[in-house]
């Protein structure tokens, strides 16, 4: 009787197959923690910034910061805005402070949050202007150019998130 020898050259189709559906298991589980710790990340990061931007703006208004094109002290605010994801700073003339560019407000820095995270809740109105006066850096929040406002908070999601891990507040009080 003559024996049948196989030689191994190869892999069979069924193997490849089972060794490409457990690759992709593996990937899939691996995939799925770093992308929700990913999102994480970037709310975090995020929330630090707006921060961050809000000590910035209060030394530069205690530091004489001058409004642009002139030897004028400014004044400098954060304007906030639901659904963005970018506060814009502001450099004012004293008393002129508006929601919009324009010859005694200038933007001097647009503060971007990390991609995908937004101003998910924001009381109404849906813009808040938080403005530090020089040369003393006292805070006031403004609801309109003209009305002021008390204490309140931003809340930042990634997209549209309003509850949970992906989800931070961050309380802004005078």
């Amino acid at each position: 009787m003559q024996s049948v020898s196989h030689s191994p050259h190869g892999f069979t189709l069924i193997e490849l197959m089972i060794v490409i559906t457990i690759i992709g298991i593996l990937f899939f589980g691996a995939y799925v923690p770093y992308d929700y710790y990913s999102r994480l990340s970037k709310v975090r990061i995020s929330t630090e910034k707006i921060r961050q931007s809000m000590e910035d703006a209060k030394i530069l208004a205690q530091n004489w910061q001058l409004f642009p094109g002139t030897v004028q002290n400014a004044d400098i605010g954060l304007l906030i805005k639901k659904d963005s994801n970018t506060i814009d700073m502001f450099a004012y003339l004293s008393w002129s402070r508006s929601f919009e560019e324009s010859a005694n407000a200038k933007i001097i820095k647009t503060i971007s949050l990390e991609d995908g995270v937004f101003i998910t809740t924001l009381l109404t109105p849906d813009k808040r202007l938080i403005e530090y006066s020089a040369p003393n850096g006292n805070m006031e929040v403004y609801t309109s150019p003209t009305a002021t406002g008390s204490n309140f908070e931003i809340g930042i999601g990634w997209k549209t998130t309003t509850t949970g891990a992906l989800y931070k507040i961050i309380p802004i009080e005078k």
